[in-house]
């Protein structure tokens, strides 16, 4: 897998998980939600059935309160007279009243008539309820709801049934009526249904979202990633094509050099030569001498020339002395040429460098020099080289005008380029502080580990 996707899957993980936490935390809050919402809506179902079970009793008793409060406890007649009515009252499809003594026997029963008179004290439903004790008790309490497993009439079924049952203190008898809430059963099912719905939406709704949020960013990272690497090959053919540029002017640059300053000097040497040649043979010792003299000066410039060319290409000093004493020397000489005050603190102790990073940092302190010369305008610089822990540091700063670091990084030049480009191939960093008006500080941090030529094989290790 090519390394920038696994960057761009490794960006993406925390969002993911990001995501699919949000989207659990929704999915589960919508969940509790919905449960909370079931439970409110069963209970306010059950109590707007228990607030129409209680009216229903109310009313019953208001029908027969004349007859109740004007019998005494053992008024037979006022008792059947109230059995008479409660057996006739009827409502809806399956509503009815039933009467009970203390002791559990039935007195009154319209729907199913064959248990009058039995003793049902410890009837039980299906699920073990005894539900005539539970109804007494209810009762006697002040009055109150039961639930339980009945027959109902219509369909021929045992359903869930809902009672309610009132006392009559003086005849110690329990008064109740009951509805059938199979049909709550039915509206809770539904509800749950729509809430399922609503939590499966929310889920799927969470899954798109993240999935097209997801998808945008990829695209875009995508597309920025896409870009930048056309900006980045653009900048490297642009880098490259300058470095071909600038080596070209390197190699004029040489052989202008050689052509007018080593050339005439040997073709000035050649000429004094043949002079000399001419002076022996007619026997003019005095001018002979005069032209080896300066033959022999021509000669000698040459060399030099010759050692400055080298110099400037390959300084020699740095596998002689060192780096050290080399960038001492480079700092005296241009101390020397421009009139700068340097101030230096140079110290390896000892640290071995290989031959890349020794020619790597006196390129950086040749380049930066040049340019201190040429912008800087600064009348004292401070150079220092240090090992700190595991890396070498070497500080050059001036007091100079400064400038813009971003800008002359984007710039036509490459020498900024060039001097991060080599540090970054040798693992190094380079920072630039500068700001106009302000001078500049070129910070360099080079690991102390042993460089690779540009062939790709390990330099010799050279003590500093």
């Amino acid at each position: 897998m090519p390394l920038k996707v696994k960057l761009i899957l490794l960006t993406l993980l925390p969002l993911l998980l990001i995501s699919a936490a949000i989207s659990w935390i929704a999915i589960h809050q919508a969940t509790s939600l919905g449960q909370k919402e079931i439970a409110t809506f069963r209970a306010s179902l059950i109590a707007s059935k228990e607030l129409a079970l209680k009216d229903t009793v109310d009313l019953a008793l208001d029908s027969i309160n004349h007859i109740y409060q004007n019998a005494a406890a053992n008024d037979e007649t006022a008792k059947a007279e109230v059995k008479r009515v409660l057996n006739d009252l009827r409502y809806g499809n399956d509503g009815y009243f039933f009467v009970y003594h203390e002791d559990g026997t039935n007195l009154a029963h319209p729907v199913l008539p064959e248990l009058v008179g039995k003793n049902l004290l410890n009837l039980q439903d299906n699920n073990g309820d005894y539900l005539i004790q539970a109804l007494i008790e209810k009762a006697k309490s002040g009055g109150g709801f039961h639930q339980y497993l009945w027959h109902k009439p219509s369909s021929d079924l045992i359903v869930t049934k809902l009672s309610y049952a009132a006392w009559l203190p003086k005849w110690r008898w329990m008064i109740g009526t009951g509805l059938y809430i199979e049909d709550v059963a039915r509206q809770m099912a539904k509800v749950e249904q729509g809430v399922q719905a609503n939590i499966r939406t929310t889920f799927i709704s969470v899954i798109v979202l993240v999935a097209i949020t997801t998808l945008i960013i990829l695209i875009t990272t995508l597309a920025i990633n896409l870009h930048e690497h056309r900006l980045a090959d653009s900048r490297l053919k642009e880098l490259a094509y300058k470095t071909v540029m600038f080596q070209e002017e390197e190699k004029k640059h040489v052989a202008r050099e050689l052509h007018d300053g080593v050339n005439q000097l040997l073709v000035s040497c050649k000429c004094h030569l043949e002079l000399l040649q001419d002076k022996i043979a007619r026997s003019d010792i005095e001018q002979a001498i005069r032209h080896r003299g300066l033959s022999e000066s021509s000669l000698l410039q040459a060399i030099a020339e010759l050692r400055r060319i080298s110099h400037s290409l390959r300084p020699s000093s740095l596998d002689d002395i060192g780096l050290t004493a080399a960038l001492d020397n480079l700092l005296s000489d241009f101390s020397a040429s421009t009139g700068i005050r340097v101030n230096r603190s140079l110290t390896l102790g000892n640290a071995s460098l290989s031959t890349d990073m020794m020619t790597t940092l006196y390129r950086v302190a040749q380049e930066s020099l040049v340019n201190i010369s040429k912008h800087a305008q600064s009348d004292a610089i401070d150079a220092e080289l240090s090992v700190i822990q595991e890396n070498l540091q070497f500080i050059i700063r001036d007091n100079g005008t400064g400038f813009n670091v971003q800008h002359a990084m984007n710039g036509k030049g490459i020498g900024l380029r060039n001097m991060r480009e080599r540090l970054e191939f040798l693992g190094g960093e380079l920072d630039i502080s500068s700001e106009p008006g302000q001078g500049t500080e070129i910070l360099v941090n080079l690991p102390l580990k042993q460089g690779l030529d540009i062939y790709g094989k390990n330099s010799s290790a050279v003590s500093g």
